[in-house]
């Protein structure tokens, strides 16, 4: 087991986008990342001095050039892996601009029902997101 207190901490800001349908945009990882094939919202790590807001439209552009115009904080999740411990802003998007595409080599995306996304495989952090939004 590792010593928890020298784990590496990584900030993260992800976009739980949802659309007029009330459905969840999941981005599927890349082969060649860690945890690659697990579905998670699209985002990334903050940058040294750099606000979760400005993170979040980097990220997105960066991943699938999307530009969030609403977006407001979730919960935050701390959770902590076998190499690092991760503290994830996820911030809910309802509002955007631009033309989506997949710009990280990503192996694809869904737009899913709140209740069906128990069916994909998920990061941990990810999936502590999710019962947040889902109430359970």
């Amino acid at each position: 087991m590792t010593d928890q207190t020298t784990l590496p901490v990584v900030y993260v800001v992800a976009a739980v986008f949802q659309n007029a349908k009330q459905e969840i945009l999941l981005i599927q990882r890349p082969k060649n990342k860690p945890m690659p094939g697990l579905w998670e919202f699209p985002g990334g790590k903050i940058e040294p001095g750099e606000k979760p807001e400005e993170a979040l439209v980097r990220e997105l552009m960066e991943e699938i050039a999307l530009v969030p115009i609403t977006f407001t904080p979730l919960s935050f999740v701390s959770y902590t892996y076998d190499a690092f411990h991760i503290v994830l802003l996820p911030y809910l998007v309802t509002e955007w601009e631009g033309t989506f595409d997949l710009l990280e080599h990503q192996q694809g995306y869904m737009w899913v029902k709140a209740e069906d996304m128990h069916k994909f495989s998920k990061p941990t952090a990810s999936q502590k997101v999710i019962e947040y939004i889902s109430g359970n």
